[in-house]
Formats: structure tokens, sequence, C-alpha cells
């Protein structure tokens, strides 16, 4: 029997909002909008890189200035109507912006726009453009206040995003980080959204940035992975590298995570349709939403600022909490659950005792009308039984615990309710590997 001891007079600081994702809530041409679903979990950042996937049609810079041998000074050389339209629909949400600036991924055999552009001054010059745009209202914009801004996205994996040498896209960053500043020092500028945190290129980027005093306002980073361990790891990884390279108060950015395997990526090999299949409704099912629990949990205490699942808009791949037709998956039942706890002042005290590894639990509470809730995810632990002890309940009350699930049958449906009192606080439920569950706690 694992057990989940939560001390609810430990009030620790507010549960951060690590629950961001990739991409905003309208799909497929505006067929498919779950912008209320965005709002029901309280999505606090959407990062933007290739939106509406695999037909990007908005952000990329060669979509807002499709001519590149036009004026960057003159309004006309932008088309900037649909991503008008696609920014405004994320920020219906109430969500921030993390607009990355660049281009989306291309498996195409031909490559259009991941080769490095041709003038690296012209194209930092679009960029501000881009950005005065959307928070100086310059060209019939907006005063949206977007604060972050992210160049290009992954230069480590190739042609796929980025046709040219790492020293090339150090120089783009050099020539784009300082224009940015320069039209606007208020905003943060960042980078380089490393597929691999744990390359020397990652070193080799802050040393760049240190040597040519360039600003790093936030270093973005990637982890496709089952094993939370690793995101831990990468995590530190990161923070230890901006500290000892003079960043001290730069921002981590974990701006890409999901659940995947080293064997998964072959999801892409030809005739592997089944494989591919499984590989995403398992992001999408019970095991992944114990995936997304466990990780939302592990990054309360990593030194993590910003993190952004991928993805959420409803497509048919890689996105792990909506299908194609934009019905919410176990995996964004998870995020609710975890949304739930954010909704209390303090975070409270957990100790998870089991024989195995693979449970973990988050618990919040407001001392101010005796409620609670208590996160718990078994993602591979094979103890199915789990008691949860609270301890710190009003004396003298009885208070109403519900139990939800989340598993291959329950979408937080109640699977359990029970009266809780100081001399009252042990609950036994049933929760196997790759289940969730939520407690909440009210007077």
């Amino acid at each position: 029997m694992s057990s989940v001891d939560v001390r609810l007079q430990s009030q620790l600081p507010k549960i951060k909002p690590m629950h961001g994702v990739n991409n905003g809530p309208v799909c497929y041409g505006g067929c498919i909008d779950v912008s209320h679903l965005y709002r029901d979990i309280s999505i606090p950042w959407v990062r933007l890189h290739d939106p509406n996937w695999p037909h990007p049609r908005e952000v990329d810079i060669p979509q807002i200035f499709p001519d590149f041998d036009a004026d960057p000074d003159d309004p006309n050389s932008y088309d900037f109507r649909r991503t008008d339209t696609y920014l405004q629909s994320v920020l219906q949400t109430g969500a921030r912006i993390v607009y990355r600036l660049g281009v989306s991924i291309e498996h195409t055999p031909i490559k259009y726009f991941t080769k490095p552009p041709k003038d690296f001054q012209k194209w930092a010059d679009i960029c501000a453009h881009v950005i005065r745009h959307y928070n100086q209202e310059w060209a019939d914009g907006f005063q949206y206040g977007i604060t972050h801004w992210e160049i290009w996205n992954e230069p480590d994996i190739g042609a796929l995003m980025w046709d040219g040498s790492f020293e090339q896209y150090l120089e783009l960053y050099k020539v784009a980080a300082t224009t940015i500043k320069h039209c606007d020092a208020s905003v943060k500028v960042g980078g380089y959204a490393a597929a691999d945190p744990g390359s020397d290129k990652v070193r080799q980027f802050m040393a760049f940035c240190r040597d040519e005093k360039l600003p790093l306002d936030f270093m973005s980073w990637h982890a496709y992975t089952s094993a939370t361990s690793l995101i831990e790891q990468c995590a530190g990884i990161i923070r230890r590298l901006l500290d000892e390279h003079g960043f001290s108060q730069a921002e981590s950015h974990l701006n890409e995570w999901n659940l995947m395997t080293p064997e998964d990526w072959a999801v892409w090999t030809p005739g592997a349709e089944n494989f591919r299949r499984s590989v995403f409704e398992r992001q999408k099912g019970a095991v992944g939403a114990s995936f997304v629990a466990a990780v939302l949990t592990v990054l309360q205490d990593a030194p993590v600022d910003v993190a952004n699942y991928y993805d959420g808009q409803p497509s048919a791949l890689f996105c792990g909490l909506f299908d194609y037709y934009g019905v919410p998956q176990k995996s964004w039942y998870a995020m609710k659950a975890f949304s739930e706890l954010l909704k209390y002042p303090y975070r409270a005290a957990v100790d998870v005792h089991a024989e195995q590894e693979g449970i973990f639990a988050l618990a919040a509470y407001d001392p101010s009308c005796a409620t609670a809730a208590v996160l718990v995810s078994n993602y591979e632990c094979s103890d199915s039984i789990c008691n949860i002890c609270v301890e710190g309940l009003q004396q003298g009350n009885k208070q109403r615990g519900i139990v939800r699930l989340i598993d291959d049958n329950n979408s937080l449906d109640i699977a359990a309710e029970a009266q809780l009192s100081s001399s009252m606080q042990h609950l036994e439920i049933d929760l196997p590997m790759h289940s969730v569950a939520l407690l909440t706690i009210d007077s």
C-alpha cells in the first residue's frame, strides 16, 4: 500500500500555474473551437509554434511578410489579417502569449522556409515591425502588451527547422535580439527552443550571449520523454548553466513537452500507421493523463518559470488534450484536476510513501474556509491501493471529502464520498497504475 500524507497547516507559496500549452483553441480554418475548454482550466500561457499544424498560415514570418524583397517599413508589405484573428482567439481565453518569431517545422522533402534568412538585419527589422504591430498599434495594430518574443525554434535539429549552421543561428539571434531591444527595451527576448537541453550547443549559445553582451531574458527548451526524472534533470541543467553564464535573472521555459519514449519516434516511419495511432492515443488516454498530472506536480519544485504542453490545439496529431473533433480527452481532465488546485491560496506539504516510485501528489488549502484539494497520480506504481491521510482538518467539524477519478472508464467522475474530521483523517482509495485521483474537501 502506498500512502500520501498531507499537512494542511504547512502553508507554502501558491501552486505555480504550469499548465500552459502550445497554440490556440481554434483549428481547421475555424471549424473547431475549444475556447471554452481553454477558459475552463484557465490556461496561463500559450506559445505559438506550428499553429493549425500541419497547415501553418498564421504567426510565421513568411506568412506575415510574404515577399522578402519588399520594404519592411511599408505597412502594405505585411499581411497581418489571419494572424490578427488567431491571436485574438488566444487572448480571449485569458492566456498570455509567447510569440515564436520564425517558421513552422517542415517534414516535406523540399524545405520552403527553414533556410536562414538571406538578410539577417532585414529579417530582424521585420520582426521588430511585427512587435510594433501587436504592442504599439503600428499598421492598424494593437496594444496587446505581448512580453515574450522567442527567436526561432529548434535550430539544433537540422533542416526540418534550420537548414544552416548553428553558428549562423547564433548570428541571427545576435542581430534579432539587439534589434528587438532597440525597438522596445521592455519586451523579453529569448531562445533557442533547444530540442536537446543537454547538448553542448546550449552552453555554446549561453557563452555567445554572455561574450557578445546580448539580451537573454528567457532560455527555452524541450523535453519529449516518459521519465519525469529527465525533466527534473534538464531543468536543473538549464538553471545551473544560466547562473554560471551570468543570466541569473533569466527565466527558464520548458515550452514543449509531452509523453514520448525513444522508440515512439518511429511514428514517422512509412507503414507505421497503427503504431502512430497507438502512440498519440496513449498521450490522450489514461497513461497520458497520469503523466500530465505527474509532470505538473514535479514542475512545482523544479526551477522552471513557464511550461507549455505540446500541443493544445484540437488536431489529429500531437495534441493530447482534444481529439480531432474538439472533444476533451483524459489528459485535458488531468489539467482540469490540476487547475482546481490553483483556486486555493496556499500549497500544502505532501509526503509520499511507497515501496515503488511512480506516485506523485500535490495539495492546496484555503484556511479561511477550511477547504482543500489533493491531486494524486499513479503514473508507474503497480500497487493500486493508496491511503490519503490529511492532517490539519478543523477541530470538531465534519467535512465532506469527494474523490474523482481519471482512468480508462472515468473522466473526473465521482468514485467515492466520505465524511472527514480531525479524528478521522484517512481515506483509502483504489488507484491503479495510470490513473489520477482528485480529492476535494469542503465544509
